[in-house]
This record gives C-alpha cells, structure tokens and sequence, in this order.
C-alpha cells in the first residue's frame, strides 16, 4: 500500500496516517493528518519521528492497509488504528524513542503537559486543525517531556512556535504510546488494557467485515475490489458537527467533505452493502435543505458553501439505488418531500426569464466545473440540468405511486412528459441535443460530453436523437482505449489534464453506463463499464484520468472513483 496517495485511516476517523515526500526535512517523512473540514490548507498534525537515544534517525517504511512499520537500524516503530478515535504506536529497540512534532502554526497552538509523576500525558491544542489529541503511555513504560518555545508576537498571525513531545521509554525496550483524537475539550487517558496486537486485530476485522458485504466482481478484479473497498472504508467519518450522520468523504488526502452530487455515487455503492449508510449519503446535504429547497453545494463536519448548486442528481440516483434496496414508507414519504422541494427550487430560483428551461449560472453548478460549454462565463442552458430535473419528477411520479397518491403520481407523469416535450424542442438541433446562451437562446459551440449527458432521459428521447448520442459518444472522437474522454480528443480545446476539458471521469462513466443499458445498448454499457473496470486496476482510483494513456490524474484516491468502480463491477458480474 502506498500510503502517499491512499493514506491510511479507519472507519469512522478524523485521522489519516500519510508518508509526505516534501522536498526539505520537515516536509518529508510520516505524518498525522486530520481531515476535519476548516484544516485543509493545515493538514499535518503530528509529525511521527523515531529516535534513538533522542535524536531522530532516518528509516524506511512498509505499509499495508492497517499497520505502518518505520525500520532503521537500531530498531523500528509499528503504527496501526485501534479505531476511529485511537492510533497505537508500538516502539522496540536499543534506546529507541519517538518525537512528535505537533506542527504549531499559530502562537496559541502548544502541547500541555499533565498528570501525576508515573502517570503523565499531553494534550496537544492543534487549533488549525479544530480538535487537540492526547498523548500518553498506558502502561507507564515511556516518560514524556515537553519542548516547548511559544511566539507571543501575535494572535491570529502564524507563529514561530516550537512545540515537540519526547517519548522516551523509562527502563525497557519497548514501548507502546496512544495517539487519541479529543473532538471537543479534553479528557484523559481510560485506565484498561491496551495491546498493540489486539488493536490491530480489531481494526483489521472491522474491515473484513465491511470487505465481506461488497457485491461479487468479474474474476482477476477481486485485489482491485478490496483496495476499492477499503479506500471507501477509511474515508467514512463519524456524525459530527454539521455533519449529522456518517459521511463518506471525496478523499483524506485532497477533498476532506462531501459535495452534493459527488456523494451521490457513494450512495449507490453502498445500496445493497450497507443501507442505512447508503441512505445517509443522500441525507447529509438534504439535512441542511432551506426554506427555498436548496442544499448546500458542500458540507464536511465545519464548514458549509452554498455558493454553488452542483446538478440535480438526488433523484435518478433514488431511482437507482431502489433497484438495490427498499426503502421504508417512512423514507419514501421523506425523500418524496425533500426532492419535491428541491424540483421547485430549480424552476423557481434557477429560471431566472420564466421560460420553463432552468440554467446554470456557473460551471461549478453543473459538476463539470470547466466545461468549454463555459468558456464564455456566460449563464446558460444546458440540456443535463434539464433531463435531471425530469429524472427526479420520474422518481417523484414513483414514489407517488408506492405511497398510494394517485393524484401526485398522475401530476409529475404529466410533468415530466411535458418537460422532455419543451426538451426536445429547445435543445435539440438536427437530432443533437445543444447547450445555448439564457440571454439569446442562441447555440453554443462546444465539443464538450455535457450535453450529452442529456442521454439519461433515454427512451423519452426520440428515436433519432437516442441513436445520434450513442454513435457521438462511442466514435473514436470520445470513445478511447480507457472510456469516454470529457471533450472531443480532436477538439481544439482539448486539454490532457485539464479537469473537464478531456479526462475520463467516473461520474460520467456510470450515467452513460446507466443510460446506454436504457437504450437498448447493452454490449456498449459493458464494453465502457468493462474499460473502466481495467482503467482502475491498472491506474487506481484517480480523481480523473488521462483519456488517451489512463494514467491517473489530480486526487489519486478519490471515493466516487472507487465506489463507481464497485457499482460497474457488480453490473458486470451478474
């Protein structure tokens, strides 16, 4: 496991062990990350140093997904989670000690160190990082000191700070120290057995467990299944804050939250695996929904933006994920609600001319965030937003009819047909669907996948229209030997590595999968399914990737990606 690109957690934590290879000495070597929300541009918490006789040695390490071992030559330290709130660190050698460095950024931010003489721990105020941690040593074996020199220049502005604990063992050569998370004031150390080994056989087991749910794969992808898994796995955080319920995150190296369409695909892999935690996942963002309907655009356990709208997509995907469980009258009435108000914030708030087609105001609203659709930085209308919005009034028609509401199934089957009729009379120019300018209605040029996107709405489309998307999209200007590139490969905006403007992304992977099946293009749906499938056993789960190589690009370890190649994988194997 390289634990550069998927750092190490576990279920339910705010904390991530990572191997940072910084060009100078203090941006190089093991660290604690946190992954609260407001600690973004301050990650690092702790910097884990061995030592031998106080002095930090150089090592190397071996990781795989539940213990850390650093070996130099008078020793080594072994590093594993006992849960989501504990880190063990186990050291054995000659004179064998650990520093950690607590990386101070602001002049209040220092270690304390408390207890009686024999019993003594730290707490460690990491402000930038919204929590503080207790250090301690539960069987009295190492004694801890301070290394301490505040800046008192000023408040707020970063600090010249120092602040270190030493852990140094009393008279045995080895020793076990407890790195613990304290989400809210403080605490001190639980007086119980504490044993490296059991730790590691605990947290390795809540794993297997979560491993043992997953959905069957197609044979030879069943390693590239388990990694999936347990990045899924160690980037679920506990409810906290503003975060109400357990929430999968993008990422614990570059996208500590949950944006309201990303986690949407999350929610979908967990159906049939876990789904009361599949449920949570469309939740999270609709915990929040305000008296006009909208939910936030992004949430993580601090922070919440509402700048941004991101695409409607709650509702397809209730659609898909009730193929995979059931859902409780209770639940049903809930959602039925939620996405019902959510509809009328999108025709209310995001049609701004009344002329029954809603617009994007930013790229960031339609998820491609740099589409050449909005090169222009225009307000525009886009055929995607459209067809979701008349995927989620086929989900309220449905969910009408399992409640027994006649009237309400009656009304959105009305609606949504009436609304693929206004589609295919704006949208469409000579069986293709088109994004135009609000202002003028006037077509826009653009080899970009997002109008296309479109082909969600599947057999409502006409025949000609579904026939043209699916020749666009598997013709060698979009289709590659990885999938299908986010821009034309021949258009002269396409970029290599460019966010929207040319990789394969794995949310748009799975819609075209999902909506080639309801064209009738089955062999199609699995030869992309399948290609994706190959593109993360061979590039991991990337952000994104480069269409034409599949080399991996931007976040390496990104959970849509992962969980869409959960979903695929399942397709294919049944």
């Amino acid at each position: 496991m390289d634990i550069s690109i998927t750092p190490m957690s576990h279920f339910g934590s705010y904390m991530a062990l990572t191997y940072q290879k910084g060009e100078t000495p203090d941006k190089k070597g093991i660290f604690l990350n946190s992954v609260r929300g407001k600690s973004k541009q301050h990650q690092n918490a702790l910097k884990i140093i061995p030592t031998v006789d106080g002095n930090p040695v150089d090592y190397t390490y071996q990781a795989d997904g539940f213990k850390i071992s650093l070996i130099f030559n008078c020793g080594e330290l072994n590093l594993c989670f006992e849960d989501s709130e504990r880190i063990f660190v186990q050291g054995s050698g000659e004179n064998v000690g650990l520093t950690l460095d607590t990386q101070p950024v602001f002049n209040f931010e220092y270690n304390y160190l408390l207890g009686n003489t024999g019993e003594e721990f730290c707490i460690v105020n990491s402000y930038k990082n919204l929590t503080k941690y207790m250090i301690y040593a539960p069987d009295g074996s190492v004694s801890l000191q301070q290394n301490v020199s505040m800046d008192t220049s000023g408040s707020m502005n970063e600090a010249d700070n120092i602040s270190n604990i030493q852990v140094t063992p009393r008279d045995s050569e080895e020793f076990l120290c407890v790195i613990e998370d304290l989400p809210t004031h403080g605490g001190v150390p639980e007086k119980r057995n504490y044993l490296f080994e059991a730790a590691l056989e605990k947290s390795t087991k809540h794993f297997e467990a979560f491993l043992s749910k997953q959905p069957s794969v197609p044979k030879g992808y069943e390693q590239t299944l388990r990694k999936a898994a347990y990045l899924n796995w160690s980037c679920i955080v506990n409810e906290q804050g503003l975060l109400k319920r357990k929430a999968m995150y993008m990422s614990n190296a570059n996208f500590p939250g949950v944006w309201s369409w990303d986690n949407a695909f999350n929610g979908l892999a967990l159906a049939g695996v876990d789904d009361k935690l599949a449920w949570d996942q469309i939740q999270l963002l609709f915990d929040h929904q305000d008296e006009k309907g909208q939910i936030p655009g992004s949430i993580s356990d601090s922070t919440i933006r509402w700048n941004f709208s991101k695409p409607p997509v709650q509702g397809l995907f209730v659609l898909k994920m009730m193929e995979k469980m059931t859902l409780s009258t209770e639940q049903l009435e809930t959602v039925y609600s939620q996405i019902k108000q959510h509809v009328e914030f999108y025709l209310k708030y995001k049609d701004y001319n009344q002329d029954g087609i809603c617009e994007y105001h930013h790229g960031n609203d339609s998820g491609q965030d740099n589409s050449t659709v909005f090169r222009d930085a225009n307000i525009i209308d886009s055929p995607d937003l459209t067809a979701f919005l008349i995927k989620s009034m086929d989900m309220l028609s449905v969910v009408a009819g399992k409640l027994h509401r006649d009237q309400d199934q009656q009304y959105w089957e009305k609606e949504a047909t009436r609304y693929t009729n206004i589609f295919c009379e704006y949208f469409l120019v000579d069986d293709l669907p088109v994004a135009r300018f609000t202002k003028d209605s006037q077509a826009i040029n653009s080899q970009s996948i997002l109008p296309l996107v479109s082909i969600i709405l599947a057999n409502k489309l006409p025949e000609a229209t579904r026939r043209k998307m699916v020749d666009v999209l598997k013709s060698d200007r979009y289709f590659t030997e990885w999938g299908i590139a986010s821009e034309a490969i021949d258009s002269p905006f396409y970029e290599e590595d460019a966010y929207w403007r040319g990789p394969i992304w794995a949310p748009t992977t799975l819609i075209f999968v999902e909506a080639f099946e309801e064209c009738g293009e089955q062999e199609l749906a699995d030869e992309v399914a399948r290609k994706f499938l190959d593109l993360c056993k061979k590039g991991g789960f990337a952000e994104n990737f480069h269409a034409e190589t599949g080399e991996g690009l931007r976040d390496l370890a990104h959970t849509w990606t992962s969980s869409v190649f959960i979903h695929l994988a399942d397709k294919l194997a049944n």
